[in-house]
């Protein structure tokens, strides 16, 4: 057939809008600071597509890595950090001079001796400063879906490994350069995946291409957790590989590669910045960086912003984190790839490319490096100087110790204990009672001093240390907001409600979270004191139990464990004769439960207050009875209790002493095993999802996901008992749901279906 007037005249149009998009944006040279050593590949020559032609996949990258390590011998070295829930292998490469290399476990342990001033002198610390590198972190792909900065991850390391420059050589000399090669490799995949397989490059921001689909969204990792969040808990398999190896190296300099932003941000950061943070030294070090990178957008006509929103204030970020443990810590945005694919169109038509976004990440990578080599001295003796303020603050501070108590709950106080033993907080175990003449607690705002005796067992966290500002950020009740930031902030409240329902309203610069006291968060008794003293048995910091490459199931690697050091969990009494009673006093008792009613065990629950085994029980405490289940139960209860952490006890007779409700007492119901759907489908955030499908996994509950399209159909919810919607629209709840949905939920309930709402749902 041939093609038609109109055809042809469609394939002009698109000709002329490529060529268009071509000219606005000269093609940048990755390959202009060379010569290069011929022995090494370029990553091309394996990929087999050039720079922002393609999305490469996981295993790809890792076929470029290892060849180019397997080139430079005497410039990289690769480490495994561990396997992510979906097995693939998370690296960090080690990049530097021959000499550097030959000696890293040396310049590690000289690193570590400047992280902590106790033992090591000023004078000590000059002679090391003298003759050892800076260590700077470049990490990349922490959001699945800010793709530029996977492919620009591989030309610099292609540019370290390869270039014989002398400003790349002088890099080399005076740095040890870690690079992360990708934070979140299944996000990554995953869109990588998806957009690889549906992208042609259409810039019109309504393409298809440009909005990945619900159940892909690379954002976030395998349980749709954003990693850049997760700094404060380490809930994530992720979060704690890159933890343990950021604590094995110390850097001095870390930069986080993200995208997409209007135009490329780079630091200085926004207000407010965390107040735990010395402020000269950080603005000074993030003023420098910021004017070096400067002057490189500036030569290139490359637009770019600073400070705006991108502040430094919650400490769960890959900037801030890093800057509590004496980094210096920056995000990066580039403006181009991702979502916005190969080709993106901006509000006023111009055109930016995949290709684009990659090489700004590129030159700010590289001139990140530069700044460092030529500042190597004066930042290693800031970051020393960060540690040694931080212990005189500990010592001297209005605030000087922390002091969790295990209460009715020890593994959810040692959970929250294990999170600052991860970030390298050193924390004690009082060995005997002890008392604070000046306590504070947390339960009012600005509570009062009081005099306060604390038990032996209690966990206290002296700030005399190297980790005092990032220990304090993470438990201090409240951390204050600059107040000029914070005045003006309430003054654009004021307008705003002065302007009316239906006006145009002024924005606030609060980029994230502003609250997040750990102590709060995990519901566990605490204080902070205004002296210090005891005799505490210091923990060691947690080693992984599970070894970070063993092949074992996802759900396992994530299953919740009882941390080495909290002493609870068991059967008290022995082998039991009537029955064995649960409290439900501590989180993980749910577990417990459900774990053995997968395994097929009865259990109930008592509907009234119990006496049993002589004691009284509230009620909602769950009953396992002998005679209702298999001889198998005793062996398995104990392993399970000791697994979970609940104390478990043995009743050997049925007759309660007093009250109405014993065991064998009508008030005492057999317990439904919940057999859960939970509702993944457009209308739902996913945060929120995620959040439910790795809560679920650690404490072993099985669920089923389901789209509302099948939820619809009513015979689909008589085998279920509990239907879970996570956050979400309404109004995409209800257009999704229909009437006859909605009609059909209400009769599923009638029946005595649970139904459980989060949040917007």
């Amino acid at each position: 057939m041939k093609p038609s007037f109109r055809s042809l005249a469609l394939l002009a149009s698109l000709a002329i809008c490529v060529s268009s998009a071509a000219a606005q944006t000269a093609r940048f040279d990755f390959y202009a600071r060379g010569p290069y050593r011929e022995s090494v590949p370029r990553p091309q020559t394996i990929t087999r597509y050039d720079v922002g032609d393609f999305h490469t996949n996981y295993a790809t990258m890792e076929r470029v890595i290892n060849s180019i390590a397997q080139a430079a011998p005497e410039r990289v070295r690769v480490f495994e950090m561990g396997l992510t829930n979906e097995y693939r292998m998370m690296r960090l490469l080690a990049i530097s001079s021959p000499e550097n290399i030959a000696r890293l476990d040396e310049i590690k342990a000289n690193v570590a001796r400047l992280s902590d001033p106790r033992q090591t002198s000023g004078e000590e610390a000059q002679r090391i400063i003298n003759g050892t590198p800076i260590i700077v972190w470049l990490a990349y792909t922490i959001h699945g879906n800010e793709s530029a900065s996977f492919e620009t991850m591989m030309q610099v390391v292609y540019q370290l490994a390869a270039s014989s420059e002398p400003t790349t050589l002088d890099v080399l000399k005076n740095c040890v350069v870690l690079v992360n090669v990708c934070e979140n490799p299944d996000g990554h995949e995953r869109f990588a995946t998806w957009y690889n397989a549906n992208g042609i490059g259409n810039p019109d921001p309504l393409a298809a291409e440009h909005r990945e689909p619900w159940s892909v969204w690379g954002r976030a990792n395998h349980y749709r957790f954003d990693l850049n969040r997760d700094n404060l808990v380490a809930s994530q398999l992720e979060t704690r590989h890159m933890q343990r190896a950021y604590l094995e190296w110390n850097p001095q300099v870390l930069v986080d590669h993200h995208g997409q932003t209007t135009q490329y941000f780079f630091p200085p950061a926004a207000l407010p910045i965390n107040p735990n943070l010395p402020s000269a030294p950080t603005a000074r070090w993030l003023t420098t960086f910021g004017r070096a990178n400067a002057a490189q957008f500036d030569a290139r006509q490359w637009d770019y912003y600073v400070r705006d929103v991108f502040d430094i204030f919650y400490p769960g970020y890959w900037d801030s984190w890093p800057s509590l443990n004496g980094a210096t810590g920056m995000t990066f945005e580039t403006d181009a790839g991702g979502p916005r694919g190969y080709n993106w169109r901006r509000d006023d038509d111009t055109i930016i490319t995949f290709r684009t976004g990659i090489a700004k990440h590129y030159v700010a990578s590289l001139t990140v490096l530069e700044t460092a080599s030529q500042n190597r001295a004066a930042r290693l003796n800031d970051y020393y100087e960060f540690k040694r303020g931080a212990l005189e603050e500990g010592r001297s501070g209005p605030v000087r110790r922390f002091v969790i108590l295990p209460g009715s709950d020890p593994v959810r106080a040692g959970e929250l204990v294990d999170i600052l033993l991860r970030s390298g907080v050193e924390v004690g175990v009082a060995r005997e009672a002890f008392q604070s003449s000046r306590a504070h607690g947390y339960t009012a705002a600005n509570a009062p001093a009081i005099s306060r005796q604390f038990p032996a067992g209690a966990y206290v966290v002296d700030l005399a240390q190297p980790q005092k500002r990032l220990a304090k950020a993470f438990l201090e009740p409240e951390t204050p907001l600059d107040e000029a930031f914070a005045r003006e902030q309430l003054a654009r409240f004021q307008r705003n409600q002065r302007r009316g329902t239906n006006a145009d309203k002024e924005g606030y610069n609060f980029y994230d979270i502003t609250a997040w006291s750990l102590p709060l968060a995990f519901g566990v008794e605490a204080y902070w004191t205004e002296d210090a003293g005891g005799t505490m048995t210091p923990l060691p910091r947690p080693t992984p139990a599970i070894e970070p490459n063993a092949v074992e199931a996802p759900e396992n690697r994530n299953r919740m464990r009882v941390p080495d050091f909290v002493r609870a969990g068991g059967v008290a009494g022995g082998r039991a004769n009537i029955a064995y009673i649960i409290p439900y006093e501590r989180n993980s008792a749910a577990s417990l439960a459900y774990r053995l009613q997968r395994e097929d065990f009865k259990l109930a629950v008592a509907a009234r207050p119990l006496n049993a085994g002589g004691r009284d029980w509230p009620r909602g405490t769950m009953v396992v009875r002998v005679s209702r289940n298999p001889e198998t139960l005793h062996e398995r209860i104990a392993q399970l209790a000791r697994e979970t952490g609940v104390d478990v006890f043995a009743v050997n007779s049925g007759f309660n002493e007093t009250g109405e409700t014993g065991i064998g007492g009508e008030n005492v119901v057999s317990l439904r095993r919940p057999r859960i759907v939970v509702v993944a489908d457009d209308p739902v955030s996913q945060t929120s999802y995620g959040a439910l499908w790795w809560t679920l996994d650690r404490y072993g509950v099985d669920f089923t996901p389901m789209s509302i399209a099948n939820l619809r159909r009513a015979g689909n919810l008589e085998q279920y008992n509990v239907i879970i919607m996570p956050d979400g629209s309404p109004g995409g709840y209800f257009t999704a749901f229909g009437k006859s949905g909605i009609d059909n939920l209400r009769d599923w309930i009638s029946r005595g279906g649970t139904l459980v709402c989060l949040k917007g749902a």
